[in-house]
């Protein structure tokens, strides 16, 4: 596993949790039912990315390609800069 899966799977795990906090505080400010269902799923890829930060440390061999780990960054990158607008 090379610095740079190391780096995709960082960065996927500190947007999901950006992501599943903000969705979080939102459905306790506003108690709306699709924010729990947001929630829920912004939970789902948090805990993908907890699961790809444990295998840095128990596999020395990746289970996932690079481009899975690209792709599914950028499609958590793309969730919060539309949350951002």
């Amino acid at each position: 596993m090379g610095p740079w899966d190391v780096f995709l799977r960082v960065s996927f795990a500190g947007f999901a949790a950006i992501l599943a906090t903000v969705s979080v505080q939102s459905y306790v400010r506003h108690r709306e039912r699709r924010f729990l269902l947001l929630s829920a799923a912004f939970g789902l890829f948090l805990a993908q990315g907890v699961w790809l930060l444990a295998e840095i440390a128990t596999q020395p061999i990746s289970s996932v390609g690079t481009p899975w780990l690209a792709l599914n960054l950028a499609v958590l990158v793309s969730l919060y800069l539309a949350l951002l607008r």
